[in-house]
């Protein structure tokens, strides 16, 4: 009996020990057939992106890259600090003329920044005690719509500091905080939007209210005049690209993650007409932890301190497209491409001139392009954190800006990789 019991047990457990092995070596063929659904088995930790940027080699070096199934493309380094690229014919010149009828059907309105767009899309459900439109035209006093420099100089007096500016000074102060679309005029929209940007008035109010003299470089500027003048349209991928045609160019021009295209901003379409410009800039702000970033903000906690100004651009490249060829003028400038120094003392072919200014200056710049219908320019403008392998350090050298057009008009359009350096947003 109990040599029978001890050869029932072992079959039992001899049985039990295939099944259990079965039962294994089924769910590792699951595990490891190609047909099974990956998503279904998804690993432990998803690989970490990183960025990603294309060589520049040398000035002239040229990358041959075949950007759609069997269509090269000439891939040219115009500059290595930054690292800038141009690409001909990157738009068909049936692209570039869709893309105008587009946004001609759109509509065009005066170049606004960032801010300005984030503002005014809040400006209508914002009330204020004084910056309302019964205020604006009470000193409206010509009853034209929109204030002119003296009458808002009077508008605003109950501001600390305003009323000891000298004029310069107050020239200064509209050109740079609440004219934000350049125009030296301001309309009632743009007088209702001030208490949307009081934290910018009020640092800047601060930083110049022991100082009326304005500094050589803030002549500079004065002597500049209205930093942008165009009119500008935005276009959704969906608008622009229905067919992800341009979107799958991005991806194999640029290397990036789709991730990272596809929640980059909208297409923004310029036109310039004579007298057009856009005076030396960045297309994107150093980092600051304490500080999101424009296309992100909307993901951070809300926080009713933070003022409507308190975000940043995040823009690591920028691939601007020429969608016609211009007339006279109108060439896109890098004042300080491959200068050996960013100091601004070392600028360009001349040290005392000011290179910011692109409409007396287009040509001292170290680098500036004339527009070709179809032909994209792509700049790196963050380098890559070597530890992180993501968004580091602003490159001071993508300083650009469009010269004045001269005769005819200048179109573009701009693409710009937006990336949060907070890898998690």
């Amino acid at each position: 009996m109990i040599i029978m019991y001890v050869k029932n047990k072992f079959r039992l457990d001899m049985i039990r020990l295939i099944i259990c092995c079965s039962l294994m070596m089924a769910r590792t063929m699951v595990a490891l057939d190609p047909a099974t659904d990956d998503k279904d088995y998804p690993s432990e930790a998803e690989e970490r992106m990183r960025l990603v940027h294309l060589d520049p080699v040398e000035v002239g070096h040229i990358h041959t890259m075949e950007l759609e199934p069997g269509k090269f493309y000439q891939v040219k380094t115009a500059a290595v600090k930054p690292p800038i690229f141009l690409i001909s014919d990157f738009l068909t010149s049936e692209e570039c003329d869709q893309l105008k009828s587009l946004a001609e059907s759109k509509g065009f309105e005066t170049s606004q920044t960032v801010l300005q767009k984030s503002v005014d899309s809040r400006v209508d459900s914002t009330t204020d005690d004084f910056f309302n439109n019964d205020t604006f035209n009470k000193y409206d006093g010509d009853n034209n719509k929109h204030l002119d420099m003296e009458e808002t100089r009077r508008a605003l007096n109950k501001l600390e500091g305003v009323s000891n500016m000298t004029k310069a000074a107050f020239q200064l102060f509209f050109d740079s905080v609440v004219d934000l679309n350049s125009n030296r005029i301001m309309s009632s929209l743009e007088f209702r939007r001030i208490p949307l940007i009081m934290t910018k008035v009020d640092k800047w109010l601060k930083d110049h209210v022991s100082n009326h003299e304005l500094t050589p470089e803030q002549i500079k500027k004065l002597e500049r005049g209205p930093s942008r003048i165009s009119k500008q349209v935005w276009l959704k991928r969906r608008e622009y690209d229905p067919n992800d045609t341009l979107f799958k160019r991005l991806l194999k021009l640029t290397g990036l993650h789709s991730d990272i295209i596809k929640t980059s901003e909208d297409m923004q379409v310029v036109r310039y007409s004579p007298g057009g410009h856009y005076h030396a800039h960045h297309d994107s702000i150093k980092l600051n932890e304490t500080v999101p970033c424009a296309h992100t903000k909307h993901l951070y906690p809300p926080d009713p301190k933070r003022h409507l100004v308190a975000n940043r651009i995040c823009r690591y490249a920028t691939i601007l497209y020429y969608l016609a060829d211009t007339e006279e003028g109108g060439e896109t400038a890098i004042p300080v491409a491959d200068n050996e120094t960013y100091f601004p003392g070392t600028w360009g072919k001349n040290s005392t001139t000011d290179l910011m200014d692109l409409t007396h200056h287009c040509k001292d710049a170290n680098l500036y392009l004339k527009p070709k219908k179809g032909m994209a320019v792509m700049w790196y403008n963050h380098y890559i954190d070597e530890k992180t392998g993501w968004l580091g350090a602003l490159n001071k050298f993508s300083l650009h800006g469009g010269c004045d057009v001269i005769k005819g008009e200048k179109w573009i359009a701009n693409n710009w990789i937006t990336v949060d350096n907070n890898y998690d947003m």
